[in-house]
């Protein structure tokens, strides 16, 4: 028989608390709840038996620390006739009519894991963002370029294949970046290379819709949580947990139609299997999204829509949890992108005009393109009662492959030596191999002291391969111009932790610190026709760096506070490849790491009646010692020289006028400038690439019944201003403007008992902003723009 306590209290509820119930089993925390609340509660035993919480902490009314405690559960909050608090378990159509009449929540409202710890956002000391899996597939969006569009400050210069750089901020230093600036996770998994060698920067993550549950956007130094690399900022894949208790899917159809290409096709499914009561849960994802393609070429290897393809993935999660305190979470996941071709348009570096028509380029030979990702994880979690203790384990393996086009380049200067070549092409690829261990201890919540302790290492093995060759007309046959291996390793061990103090019921200071050390290897072997003699060339390199963080945060409302962060960030140093045979080189043997500090001063708040949540944030940043690519006596090599400055501002608000209507805004204005220069590169005092001075976007969305089904209407406008993708007056990396440009989307939807029928148009105005440019050879610029205006639909079931 059931049992029902029923524990006697008034409740006020507008009355604000401080609220410290520690994380672990929920029939515990509800004891402790309606000891510190003096709420009025009702609830089965049954219904909270073997469940688990992560705590609540801080100033908060009942309900909304009630609300904390059952986050991640099927345990929903009514009141009932005499006011009392009631627990109870919501049947699923219950679950599914709230998901789709209510407007979205707040960003308040929003748990994210940015200070490795599960928080709303708004009591998160630094500007955070995050966007719903649910409202991505509604916008129509399936690739990293559509996922951040909205994201003001947040760019991906792409070079038009499976290749692209993401930069938060303006902290970037345009297409010939050595190390990303920006980290990627996939929930607490770090993707991509911390190496300059295999892929660099160029590796971001671009994941499909695979069982996405949300992403988030952390702005600004996150080196002392995530280390190298996150110096501007990370972006982390959330992905759904396994639910143990509940059997349930999801099949999604969809198909587009883009202007000038054909039509896309998009299949999705999940499934949701409990294998074991509250015990045991397996989560099933797989998704393929079929590309038509846009892109023109004309030229010897003339083509119509010559970036077409498609996009495979899989995802496998398995949940365990044998007791209340033990939880093993393992998955895998592989993704497989292919495209015909490079998605680009040749332009002309004076008139910025196209070359050969829109959406054109020249190609002589095709230029397919392939990525495949396979990842592993393994999250074990561990609550000691004192502290919780995670520890992960992870292997990546990225290929890569391009055959890229390199007649412009290559077919002047044979043909200038007497060679006639008519083609050449450069046949590159690199692999990626990681494995990471992370352990860590986190403390449990605390009005007092809390704090954050782990280690960290990471060991990435990398082969760039490359091999250029040469076509020629008539009875000549081709030739191999250069072939090249680059084997490398990446060790990396690192130590670190923050404290947070409470000093006072509303203000809060928190310190932390990153020691990390490095080791790297390097060698190359070239030989070929443009060499004469094989050359040998290798390096290794050891690096140590520290970065900080500290954070004070005052509470100046039960809904609102302001806060000061100063974090710091760094980039790995490395070995420049030199000659092996006799040490002698004019490039130097190895380039150092670079760091920065950002200053940032921040407000957020939840205003009129928590209808209107604000973010906003001045920031300054100081970046010394940057890594440049320079060409030194004819050796491409990377080097610290030059020192820059960007200073800016950010705002973010979502405001409910009404409970069906849902207004956003965001902007973000940057000035990032070189103060001074690197050899060869002659920019000093210049803007950063691809660091627009002002970019914002502004959505509404509605939400309706039509025949008692629950439908919605939305639309988001975007603006990205004026951007150049080089330095004015360098040679090295010529000044290529790309104009500000507007765009608008539309979205509508309707529910229809278990099926949800979705439409949505991207740019509707059909605008070629320019997103991203690469300099390679004389006035030639090979661009990617905006995709065309696009139209969609798609068909979803849950069960």
């Amino acid at each position: 028989m059931m049992a029902c306590c029923m524990l006697a209290a008034l409740y006020a509820q507008a009355q604000t608390r401080n609220f410290d119930v520690a994380a672990g089993d929920l029939k515990t925390a509800l004891d402790t709840f309606i000891a510190q609340s003096q709420a009025q509660l009702l609830y089965k035993v049954d219904d909270v038996k073997g469940l688990s919480t992560k705590g609540a902490k801080g100033a908060a009314t009942p309900e909304e620390a009630l609300a904390r405690l059952l986050e991640g559960t099927k345990l929903k909050i009514r009141r009932d006739a005499d006011g009392a608090m009631v627990i109870y378990v919501a049947p699923p159509d219950a679950l599914k009519s709230e998901r789709t009449d209510q407007p979205p929540a707040n960003l308040s409202s929003v748990v994210v894991t940015a200070s490795r710890r599960h928080e709303p956002a708004r009591e998160v000391p630094m500007q955070v963002s995050a966007r719903s899996g649910e409202a991505l597939e509604r916008a129509g969006a399936k690739s990293l370029t559509d996922y951040i569009a909205d994201e003001p400050g947040v760019n991906l210069s792409s070079y038009g294949g499976t290749r692209g750089g993401l930069s938060m901020r303006g902290v970037t230093t345009g297409n010939q970046q050595t190390v990303a600036t920006v980290g990627v996770y996939v929930d607490d998994v770090p993707v991509g290379s911390s190496s300059a060698t295999a892929g660099g920067s160029t590796t971001a993550l671009d994941m499909g819709l695979l069982d996405l549950h949300h992403i988030e956007i952390l702005r600004g130094p996150q080196g002392t949580l995530y280390g190298a690399g996150a110096m501007g900022g990370l972006l982390k894949y959330v992905t759904t947990e396994p639910d143990t208790g509940e059997f349930s899917g999801k099949v999604t159809l969809g198909t587009s139609s883009v202007r000038g290409g054909g039509n896309n096709a998009t299949v999705s499914a999940v499934l949701n299997v409990p294998l074991k009561q509250d015990v045991a849960g397996l989560r099933v994802a797989a998704f393929q999204d079929q590309v038509a393609g846009y892109y023109k070429a004309v030229g010897a290897a003339a083509g119509d829509a010559i970036n077409a393809g498609d996009t495979k993935g899989l995802r496998l999660s398995l949940l365990v949890t044998p007791t209340s305190k033990l939880s093993v979470r393992l998955s895998a996941t592989t993704q497989n992108l292919q495209r015909d071709g490079h998605g680009m348009v040749d332009m002309d570096l004076g008139t910025g005009q196209p070359i050969e028509g829109d959406l054109s380029r020249r190609r002589t030979v095709a230029d397919p393109v392939s990525n495949r990702l396979t990842l592993y994880g393994l999250d074990l979690e561990y609550d000691l009662g004192w502290a919780r203790l995670n520890s992960i384990t992870s292997s990546q393996e990225v290929k890569d492959h391009s055959v890229i086009d390199a007649s412009p380049v290559y077919v002047p200067l044979l043909n200038a030596n007497g060679l006639p070549a008519v083609s050449t092409w450069a046949d590159d690829s690199f692999k990626q191999d990681r494995i990471s261990q992370e352990f860590r201890l986190t403390s449990r919540a605390s009005n007092q002291l809390e704090w954050l302790a782990g280690a960290f290492f990471s060991r990435e093995r990398g082969a760039h391969e490359q091999t250029v060759d040469a076509g020629f007309g008539g009875a000549l046959s081709g030739a191999n111009l250069l072939t090249g291996s680059v084997p490398s390793t990446y060790l990396e061990q690192a130590l670190y932790g923050d404290l947070t103090w409470h000093a006072t019921r509303l203000l809060s200071l928190t310190a932390g610190a990153r020691v990390a050390r490095n080791s790297q290897t390097v060698s190359q072997s070239a030989s070929g026709l443009l060499l004469g003699q094989p050359s040998v060339l290798g390096g290794s390199s050891e690096d140590s760096s520290t970065t900080y963080l500290a954070t004070a945060q005052y509470a100046l409302a039960p809904t609102s506070n302001v806060y000061f962060r100063a974090a710091s960030g760094y980039r790995p140093g490395g070995p420049n490849g030199v000659p092996l045979s006799t040490g002698l080189s004019p490039v130097p043997p190895s380039f150092q790491s670079d760091s920065l500090w950002s200053y940032e001063l921040g407000y957020k708040a939840d205003l009129l009646d928590k209808t209107l949540s604000l973010q906003a944030a001045l920031f300054d940043i100081e970046w010394s010692n940057l890594q440049q690519v320079v060409v030194i006596g004819g050796f491409g090599s990377i080097v610290n020289a030059g020192d820059a400055r960007v200073r800016g501002s950010e705002l973010a608000l979502n405001w409910s006028p009404l409970p069906a209507l849902r207004l956003s805004a965001a902007a973000t204005t940057l000035d990032a400038r070189l103060r001074s220069d690197a050899p060869g590169l002659a920019a000093s005092g210049t803007r950063l690439p691809n660091s627009a001075r002002f970019s914002g976007s502004l959505g509404a969305s509605y939400n309706f019944n039509v025949a008692a089904h629950p439908s919605y209407l939305g639309v988001t406008v975007r603006h990205v201003g004026e951007r150049d993708a080089g330095y004015p007056g360098s040679a090295m990396l010529p000044s290529f403007k790309m104009p500000a440009y507007s765009s608008l989307d539309l979205q509508a939807g309707i529910e229809l008992g278990r099926f949800s029928l979705a439409a949505y148009v991207r740019n509707l105005t059909d605008q070629r902003g320019l997103l991203s440019a690469t300099h390679l050879t004389g006035n030639l610029e090979q661009v990617t723009v905006t995709q065309p205006r696009s139209v969609g639909v798609s068909l979803s079931t849950s069960f």
